[in-house]
Order: structure tokens, then C-alpha cells, then sequence
């Protein structure tokens, strides 16, 4: 669903290829025999999502004057993924549904994990506003982007109520 209705729209390369390339990253997905642990996919995530979502979030946004809401809530996924509950020189120590994991210094920046670390006590309001106006991250100021603060807020109340699977569903069944 994101790819086809949040981010292809907002590319400007040929439909057909563009089609193309949707249809082999969902075959992908849908490989079962390809196991890439979340932890892997989420090597250096926070440029990941600079690089590769946020033209997408914003090219939507130009276009249609809404927010994508897949996409808006990928950046509260990212958000809620990285809220971890201890730091060590090694790295950032997170807990999900009583299993731990841990975010390797080599595999993410430092100063990410600081950073979320240092916010790990914020409420869902003050993190989503602390991660959308670090500049640092995004090289702007995402909470001018009309209504994103609010709706990645929204999301993290959401997350924490129901858990990430539960909203996601919901994300791509709307």
C-alpha cells in the first residue's frame, strides 16, 4: 500500500518501471526463505529514513496537501523502535513485549542513540516534537511540515496503547 499509493506518485520516473520495481520489493516481502532479522533492516535507519522516505513524505504532501499516512506513521515506528532503556559504550538496550535487543554502536550513530536515550522518558508529545525539529537528523525542521508533529504524536499514543503490529495493521487496512 505505501509503495503504490505514498511513494510512487511521488516519483517521476516511468510508470511501467516504477511498477516494475514495486512488484520485486513486495515479491521480496513475501519470499519466505529470505530471513533478514529487523534489527539488520534497521542498520543506520535514521539516514535511511532522510535518504530514502522523507522525498516520499514530502513529494506526497506537495502533491496532495495531505499527509501520507503510512509513511507519517513509519517515522513514529522508527520513533518507538529506538526507545531503548539502557545505554552502554557498546550500545542502546531496547525492550519489546518482554524480549530485549540491543543497537550496536557500530551498526547505528552514537549520537542517535544518545539522542534517543536522552528522550527516552519523554512523553509522546514532547518525543515527537524533540525528533521532528532535530535538525541534526533531517537537516530541517520536520514539524513545519503542516500537521506531521501532531500526527507522529498521534501514532506514539497509539503504539504505546496498542502496540506497533496493531497500528500498523490498522495504518494499511484504512
Amino acid at each position: 500500500k505505501t509503495i503504490y499509493e505514498e511513494i510512487i506518485p511521488t516519483l517521476t520516473l516511468p510508470k511501467e518501471e516504477l511498477e516494475e520495481f514495486a512488484a520485486s520489493v513486495t515479491e521480496r516481502f513475501r519470499n519466505p526463505f529470505i530471513d533478514h532479522a529487523l534489527l539488520s533492516i534497521s542498520l543506520n535507519s535514521t539516514s535511511k529514513w532522510k535518504a530514502r522516505v522523507m522525498p516520499s513524505l514530502k513529494g506526497y504532501l506537495k502533491e496532495t496537501g495531505k499527509l501520507p499516512s503510512c509513511i507519517t506513521a513509519s517515522f513514529a515506528f522508527y520513533i518507538a523502535f529506538f526507545c531503548g532503556e539502557k545505554l552502554t559504550e557498546d550500545g542502546l538496550v531496547g525492550m519489546r513485549n518482554g524480549n530485549q535487543y540491543f543497537f550496536c554502536c557500530l551498526c547505528q550513530n552514537f549520537a542517535v542513540l544518545d539522542f534517543f536515550f536522552a528522550h527516552r522518558n519523554d512523553s509522546a508529545k514532547d518525543l515527537a516534537h524533540a525528533v521532528c525539529t532535530n535538525e541534526q537528523f533531517w537537516g530541517e525542521d520536520l514539524s513545519k511540515l503542516d500537521g506531521f508533529e501532531a500526527e507522529v504524536c498521534r501514532y506514539l499514543e497509539e503504539i504505546e496503547e496498542k502496540g506497533a503490529y496493531e497500528v500498523m495493521r490498522e495504518c494499511l487496512a484504512s
